[in-house]
């Protein structure tokens, strides 16, 4: 059935409906990432201090005034009395500067930090699992309102670590956060494909990316040292994340659960209707209820789509694999590397530390800047040129930043050290903005177009879990790698992004201005040899379509 193309209506629900799903999900995701960047170094100062506590070197009611110990920086443990120190070549350090050097040396401090920032991302890929199952069984809005109290639970964890002295309840809160974010992505990402017009559909989608930049950018300001990047403050950093937990789960009551869900899954032709009816500003819907009972009928017999389903099932092994690999493509990218550990990057490449916090500050401004226009780009280029060709400005990007990198360590080239850093960081933000264009904000949403309405749940889930682990190993090996590759630690995701951009070249459909069904029945016919033009799939008769055996 053709459906009857008619002007999109931005109504109040629509839009309403839209900032509440991103500002409760994505805003926070962005968040989480970015709120263990700037406060760093205080909190690693803090895990220190916990350490010596406990090992008796400091008393616990030190206020960091009255002792300076002597603390050997090679991990080991001294045997002089704590107290203040005459002669020694710590004399002069404070303890806060001793323990700063300390948590900048000690493997075992690093160790536990590695597991700090990545249990984040261990337990969203936990919760990216667990996704599926419950958009079923509680709905898209349904599932968002019931997470809510995951992250109000991670908030009051997060806010009492130096009341209670303790580093754990960071790495709770980090890990409650992650499994957090692993439901709320895939439930965000489900609830703004089903709810948007086709036409706008990719817009809206780049509405999640949007927002995930802007939750960067918002948890860098609130930890620098003018804000809450205090070694007394650093726990406000995580209440936080109370507050937009709040407002979603106050604002997603006024919002319609998803029309495709209500229909398809559920069955509720009436409840479909009205939901519909509130999104569109339209009050005849007959139109996109018809295309759903269409989607439907082909999948009636099909009442609760397995993972095993969608595994072995020969018309999804293609759009399983391009979900997964964009997904995977989008986090070995190193994107998070660099936005978690941008401080340390920065650091390396010479900024001076005291200026640290405000060029990653500024990196989470560019990146979401450059989000803005990605959002009308959308709709008009299309989903391939956007993964394409800022994804080729990515690898450019981290090819220069190894090249300068490196040359600042050539002595006899001393005298233009600073210009080498200052390419290096423009490098970075390149990456950045070739990120926020095309490959941040196209696979979350992707996804949601190349699968039929059963299978689309479980597929976002199962790709998730791939973004996850992916992101897994990165945030717990990258600075292990930074300091066994050092200056060439960015041809690894070189190596990724061109994968990436060969695979989408070949693989990848364009799936703008197209229904579900159409992009879903194109892909069933498995791999095969594609003509292009312009970045767009030429038109193929069923007569010429020859599967190739995957």
């Amino acid at each position: 059935m053709v459906m009857t193309e008619r002007k999109v209506k931005y109504t109040r629900t629509l839009l309403f409906s839209i900032f509440i799903a991103v500002f409760g999900n994505s805003f926070l995701y962005g968040y989480s990432i970015g709120d263990v960047n700037n406060p760093a170094g205080v909190m690693r100062v803090f895990y220190v201090k916990v350490l010596w506590e406990r090992a008796g070197k400091i008393p616990k009611d030190w206020d960091g005034n009255d002792i300076s110990p002597v603390v050997p920086l090679n991990g080991t443990t001294s045997t002089t009395t704590i107290g203040p120190v005459s002669n020694s070549t710590n004399a002069s350090m404070s303890l806060f500067e001793q323990m700063k050097k300390y948590s900048e040396e000690d493997d075992f401090v690093e160790l536990l930090w590695s597991i700090t920032v990545s249990i984040f991302v261990l337990f969203g890929m936990i919760g990216s699992f667990m996704s599926g199952k419950l958009a079923e069984r509680l709905g898209r809005k349904g599932g968002m309102m019931a997470i809510t109290f995951i992250m109000m639970l991670a908030a009051v964890i997060g806010g009492i670590p130096i009341a209670a002295q303790s580093f754990e309840c960071v790495i709770v809160h980090r890990a409650l956060v992650g499994l957090h974010n692993g439901l709320s992505l895939s439930l965000n990402a489900l609830y703004l494909a089903e709810i948007s017009p086709k036409k706008i559909r990719g817009a809206v989608g780049t509405c999640q990316q949007l927002f995930i930049t802007v939750g960067i950018l918002t948890s860098n300001i609130l930890g620098v040292s003018k804000v809450f990047g205090t070694d007394k403050l650093w726990p406000g950093v995580f209440i936080f994340n109370a507050f937009p937990a709040i407002v979603c789960l106050v604002g997603l009551p006024f919002c319609p659960e998803s029309p495709r869900y209500l229909l398809i899954t559920k069955g509720k032709v009436e409840e479909a209707r009205i939901a519909m009816k509130r999104l569109t500003g339209y009050s005849d819907v007959e139109d996109e209820l018809d295309e759903m009972k269409a989607e439907a009928s082909k999948q009636k017999s099909v009442k609760s789509f397995t993972l095993k389903q969608l595994l072995v099932a020969p018309e999804l092994r293609l759009p399983i694999i391009i979900a997964c690999a964009l997904q995977a493509g989008q986090q070995a990218s190193g994107i998070n590397a660099v936005m978690s550990y941008s401080s340390f990057m920065y650091k390396n490449a010479g900024v001076p530390p005291h200026t640290v916090e405000w060029v990653v500050c500024g990196t989470s401004l560019i990146n979401m800047l450059t989000t803005i226009p990605a959002v009308p780009l959308m709709e008009r280029l299309g989903r391939r040129p956007l993964l394409i060709y800022p994804m080729s400005c990515m690898l450019v990007s981290f090819i220069v930043l190894t090249i300068f990198h490196n040359l600042q360590y050539v002595d006899h080239m001393e005298s233009h050290h600073n210009i080498f850093a200052i390419i290096g960081i423009i490098a970075m933000h390149t990456y950045v903005m070739g990120f926020a264009l095309g490959l941040g904000p196209i696979p979350f949403f992707v996804v949601g177009e190349i699968f039929r309405q059963e299978p689309r749940s479980v597929a976002m889930s199962v790709s998730l879990c791939f973004n996850w682990v992916c992101n897994f190993i990165l945030m717990l090996v990258f600075r292990f790698m930074q300091k066994g590759l050092q200056g060439y630690v960015y041809l690894p995701f070189c190596a990724v992004l061109l994968l990436t951009i060969t695979f989408i070249v070949l693989v990848v459909p364009e799936t703008k201005n197209r229904t579900f069904d159409d992009v879903a029945a194109e892909l069933s016919h498995g791999f095969r040899l594609r003509k292009r033009k312009g970045g767009l799939p030429e038109k193929e008769e069923n007569s010429e379509l020859k599967p190739m055996t995957t």
